[in-house]
């Protein structure tokens, strides 16, 4: 087994609500490798007029 450590980054819709975003990252992570331990280290809004927000996920996979 391989492990990697990547430094994703991810829009957050509007439309994806507080309480369904673990699961919303967890779903693109795991498009990746199988997802060991994962971490949200910066949130920037966007200059769009749509209110998304970009989202620096730290995260270590197995492949």
């Amino acid at each position: 087994m391989k492990l990697s450590s990547i430094d994703y980054c991810l829009d957050w819709p509007v439309s994806i609500k507080l309480k369904n975003l673990r699961e919303f990252i967890i779903t693109n992570l795991e498009k990746k490798g199988d997802l060991i331990r994962w971490s949200i280290v910066d949130i920037q809004s966007s200059i769009d007029s749509f209110g998304t927000k970009k989202l620096r996920i730290k995260a270590v996979l197995a492949n």
